[in-house]
């Protein structure tokens, strides 16, 4: 545990604050990802260990189109998140957990999506998931969106 020159005087006595070492946050945009203004396609904090966040991963090309169905969608976000961890220095295996959005999941079959997800993740991993029913995305016609946090040494 680190301590800084600051003290506390509490009731006359003294004490000697802890310090946490800063973590060192790096926020990017992979090549082969679109390219947004408003947020990153991946956070990596770093100390200890490396926490990193994909944001809201979804199937969109890098010139911001996508394909109409929800099972095409799939397919393109899951390689999408297979291209940032890359991009991250993390693999499948890293991956803690997922949160998945799909739209109107009240009357479509997410059963496509639920398939992607067994085939993306190695056998015997299992990162902590939900599923969330949403109206709409941030583009209308998209059906599917993931956010994914995974840890590395």
């Amino acid at each position: 545990m680190t301590y800084n020159s600051r003290t506390l005087p509490l009731a006359g006595l003294v004490f000697a604050l802890p310090v946490a070492a800063a973590t060192e946050i790096e926020r990017f945009n992979p090549e082969g990802l679109s390219q947004p203004d408003g947020y990153s396609q991946v956070v990596i904090a770093k100390n200890p260990g490396r926490f990193i966040y994909l944001g809201g991963k979804a199937g969109i090309y890098p010139d911001d189109s996508f394909p109409e169905s929800l099972a095409e969608q799939s397919r393109l976000t899951w390689a999408n998140i297979d291209r940032a961890l890359k991009a991250a220095g993390a693999t499948r295996e890293d991956v803690v957990e997922i949160q998945i959005y799909i739209v109107d999941l009240e009357n479509v079959d997410p059963n496509p999506v639920y398939q992607d997800v067994r085939d993306f993740f190695p056998a015997g991993h299992k990162p902590a998931s939900m599923v969330i029913g949403v109206s709409a995305l941030a583009y209308p016609g998209l059906l599917v969106e993931i956010n994914v946090r995974a840890v590395t040494d």
